[in-house]
């Protein structure tokens, strides 16, 4: 599995938005990602910009991420930027 993930990270463990996430999901893709960890705050705009294929899966925070991991790993839903 290739996944790829952005955003910055407080000392609390919640995931800030970062600029340029709808460059960084085409890069991603380009490099063979399949799954993109996206923070929350970020979605739509990584959503109008993700290539074909890319999965975008939503985090609010460090937790959110490492379960979204952990589901992906045992193939179970993810929230996604989609819905």
């Amino acid at each position: 599995r290739h996944i790829a993930g952005t955003g910055e990270i407080d000392s609390q463990g919640n995931v800030g938005p970062i600029g340029g996430i709808s460059f960084k999901v085409v890069a991603a893709k380009e490099d063979g990602a399949t799954t993109f960890l996206v923070p929350e705050r970020n979605c739509a705009e990584a959503a109008s910009a993700a290539p074909e294929g890319l999965q975008l899966v939503r985090v609010g925070t460090l937790d959110d991420a490492v379960n979204a991991l952990r589901k992906l790993r045992d193939g179970k839903p993810v929230p996604t930027c989609e819905g």
